[in-house]
């Protein structure tokens, strides 16, 4: 029985000690981490994310059943063994799973353009030339409507800081939680029934017509195939916007240099636009730099209601053929670009904000 005591406390004494080694190790990594600055704690974060969305990129859709030797075939009819294996071999989809994955390393990070396959469905055509033909669609929809909200919001805002309480202001308020509460897709839904089916007054699908004949008419077809789509992203990044902005104006109003300028007699108007927005600007900026991701969302669900070629209708598209060359480099190239544009907003944070400048992370407010 004493032998047996003795024993359980030994393995009680080592599995403490493997409980405090593995609490040291996480407690300075902690450390480590804290000791970084704020723009390369983020770059760290961003790298882990990129590994993870990486990894994930590669392995959802070889857990979905079948493959794309299955789905191209004529509908109804169930292709021969000898097609589905030939398919297979041609697509590379007969070989173990981690050659795989050491060709989609290789492919993605030896080459440049990266090397990310041959679509199954476009064939012979590759993921990186069609990612390049559609993005340049995706960007128009998603600079053109964050722009266009970022400035409704601010002038909402503006006015609503020279009103407070007034009816401008409720309206404002009341709206933008309407359509931060809205789904995007209803809201293109119901512009795409009032402005293209019942009103008839702009185009309903596509992003260009096929009879536009001048240079001139094209640009115009362009301009009005984007109104529906633009719009519904606008409303719906405006909703989000507008409550951070009047939610930081509101903070900024309490504010000693607010006071001390209302004392000296300056207009309102310079109050509300050269002190107050302009200090609430750093939380707007931060959401946007943190909501990228959220937007390529919104973006892909407009794309796929308007019928708009952009990316996000590509990505679509190959999801439901099971075109997984597409799919995974789709996937990472839109990762990559949420990661640049983060990289951007926070060293656009760093610059407009000197706090973040500092070393230690308790010493700063983010």
């Amino acid at each position: 029985m004493v032998v047996i005591f003795k024993e359980e406390i030994n393995n009680g004494a080592t599995r403490l000690d493997r409980f405090t080694l593995k609490e040291t190790i996480l407690e300075s990594a902690a450390v480590r981490f804290c000791r970084m600055n704020y723009i390369q704690r983020r770059i760290l974060i961003y790298v882990i994310v990129f590994v993870v969305i990486f990894n994930l990129d590669f392995f959802l859709p070889r857990m979905v059943p079948g493959n794309a030797a299955m789905v191209l075939r004529p509908a109804g009819s169930r292709p021969p063994a000898e097609e589905v294996a030939a398919l297979e071999a041609l697509f590379g989809l007969n070989k173990p799973l981690s050659v795989q994955y050491f060709l989609y390393l290789k492919n993605t990070f030896a080459t440049w353009p990266p090397y990310l396959g041959v679509s199954n469905e476009f064939f012979p055509t590759t993921v990186w030339n069609l990612f390049v033909a559609r993005v340049g669609w995706s960007l128009l929809l998603m600079l053109s409507s964050l722009l266009l909200a970022l400035a409704l919001s601010y002038v909402m805002a503006a006015i609503s800081s020279l009103r407070r309480g007034g009816k401008s202001e409720l309206g404002f308020l009341y709206s933008s939680i309407v359509f931060e509460a809205s789904p995007i897709y209803w809201v293109a839904l119901v512009l795409l029934w009032v402005f293209a089916v019942d009103l008839k007054v702009l185009p309903s699908f596509g992003n260009f017509s096929l009879t536009a004949g001048t240079s001139t008419q094209y640009v115009l077809s362009i301009f009005q195939h984007a109104v529906l789509p633009v719009l519904a992203m606008t409303l719906s990044i405006f909703g989000e916007d507008y409550l951070v902005l009047r939610a930081s104006a509101q903070e900024v109003l309490k504010s000693d240099y607010v006071i001390a300028a209302r004392t000296r007699g300056l207009k309102k108007r310079t109050i509300a636009t050269a002190y107050i927005l302009r200090n609430s600007l750093l939380p707007l900026i931060s959401l946007v730099s943190f909501s990228l991701a959220g937007l390529v969302g919104r973006l892909v669900l407009v794309e796929a209601v308007f019928g708009y070629p952009g990316i996000g209708d590509l990505l679509v598209d190959a999801i439901v053929n099971r075109d997984f060359p597409v799919v995974e480099g789709t996937l990472l190239l839109i990762t990559t670009m949420v990661i640049a544009g983060g990289i951007i907003g926070d060293l656009l944070l760093m610059r407009l904000d000197p706090r973040l400048r500092e070393t230690k992370m308790g010493r700063i407010i983010q």
